[in-house]
């Protein structure tokens, strides 16, 4: 049996039953909240999770993701985005990986798996009520997968709502993301964010949920994503913002997330 192959397999399919990099995340951030970021939507990431959130942007940003995931993939991303609109592109990488026997040596044999993607967001906004568009694109070298996807964001007091439809227009199926988010300020310094969205409603439902506490501008971060309790961290010195945040896998290596984002 080749055992680097099998956890190469299991990592991907652990992730997402497609595997592409429209469904691994692209925000430490979001990721620490278990991805139920839909409602909250208020960085340059919005362009991944819910491009209406573009529409209430205050500041223009460039950022950097990047996971290691499982040992196994290199993931990362770049974004960029101000009131309105965004962009981001995104590539996965394992490298070459040589498999093994049962006995764990060599196997003479390698494999390799790379895909990449782009997004494109815009997005309009009229006092609490935001909707935003945003086209796709991704590859693996095999298959090539387009969509269009439609958003709307909504704030209500402390309630947010949001809501993604992808596949309005598409190569795949249609689906739906569906989240809330409760809003908690205590006071100027201290803000508690309690989030919760459930992903494909039209396939198979998976809940995501996650809670972030800030403190003094440092905030501390956990969430579930439907597979692994996600922890994480951030903090932002001026114009420079910092998240951090690790996932935990019941069966394999934890990953280490990291973005790293420049605010205009």
């Amino acid at each position: 049996m080749k055992y680097s192959l099998c956890i190469l397999c299991i990592a991907l399919i652990s992730v997402s039953s497609s595997a592409t990099p429209l469904e691994m995340g692209t925000s430490a951030r979001a990721m620490a909240l278990g991805g139920a970021f839909a409602a909250i939507a208020d960085d340059e990431s919005a362009v991944f999770y819910n491009p209406a959130g573009l529409a209430l942007l205050g500041r223009t940003t460039i950022a950097a993701f990047y996971q290691r995931a499982f040992d196994v993939v290199h993931h990362v991303a770049l974004a960029g985005a101000m009131r309105g609109w965004g962009a981001q592109f995104i590539q996965l990488d394992t490298g070459p990986i040589e498999s093994t026997n049962e006995f764990g040596n060599p196997a003479g044999e390698q494999t390799r798996y790379a895909s990449s993607a782009g997004l494109v967001g815009v997005a309009l906004g009229i006092e609490h009520v935001a909707v935003g568009l945003r086209g796709r694109l991704s590859s693996d070298g095999v298959a090539t997968q387009w969509g269009i996807d439609g958003s709307v964001l909504a704030q209500v007091g402390s309630i947010r709502v949001g809501m993604v439809v992808e596949n309005l227009l598409g190569s795949t199926a249609i689906s739906l993301r569906l989240g809330a988010a409760l809003v908690m300020q205590f006071s100027p310094r201290m803000i508690l964010t309690a989030s919760g969205e459930v992903w494909g409603l039209f396939r198979r439902p998976e809940a995501h949920v996650g809670l972030e506490a800030s403190i003094n501008g440092v905030q501390i971060r956990v969430g579930y994503d439907g597979v692994a309790v996600i922890t994480g961290a951030g903090t932002r010195w001026n114009s420079i913002r910092l998240d951090w945040a690790y996932r935990m896998h019941p069966q394999l290596p934890a990953s280490t997330i990291v973005t790293v984002a420049y605010l205009f």
